[in-house]
This record gives C-alpha cells, sequence and structure tokens, in this order.
C-alpha cells in the first residue's frame, strides 16, 4: 500500500487521469444496463458521473497536499523547479 501511495505523491496527474478513465469505464458499463436511455444519454451521463468523480479526486489530492504542507510530513531533498546555480568545470577560474 505504502508503495501506491508514492506512486500517486509522485504521479498526481497520471493517477487523477486514471480515475477517470475508470469511472468513465465503469459509468459507461452502468449505464449500459440502463435501456430506457438514448445512447446519446448514456454517453453524457457517463461523462457526468466519471467528471464528479475526477472532481473528488482532485479535492482529495488537494488536501492531502496542504495536508502534508502543513505537517511537513513529506520533506523533499531539492525542489526540482527551484533555482540551481550553476556548477563550474573542474580547472576553470
Amino acid at each position: 500500500m505504502e508503495s501506491v501511495t508514492e506512486w500517486c505523491q509522485k504521479n498526481k496527474l497520471r493517477a487523477i487521469g486514471g480515475v477517470w478513465v475508470t469511472g468513465m469505464g465503469v459509468s459507461m458499463a452502468y449505464n449500459m444496463t440502463q435501456t430506457h436511455l438514448a445512447p446519446m444519454t448514456k454517453l453524457v451521463h457517463s461523462r457526468v458521473y466519471a467528471q464528479a468523480l475526477t472532481l473528488g479526486c482532485l479535492a482529495v489530492s488537494a488536501g492531502a497536499e496542504w495536508w502534508d504542507a502543513e505537517n511537513n510530513s513529506r520533506v523533499e531533498e531539492s525542489y526540482p523547479y527551484g533555482y540551481k546555480a550553476p556548477v563550474k568545470a573542474k580547472g576553470t577560474h
């Protein structure tokens, strides 16, 4: 379980995209059982369900980021987008 959590922390957009794709697939499968709906209505309902699931996932992700920032529970050695001074080559002045 810990490795899944670490992967999700490093690959947030992929995880959220995976939730959307899974949500679309599951909701499409569910909507196909609804015989009284037209095919376009089934597609629209599936998109709405998947979008709601994705928004929930984004809210949870934002909450987890806030929690980590408040509690300093995840300390990164270096911020990958921060400024790094250029390193001089050996033997130069």
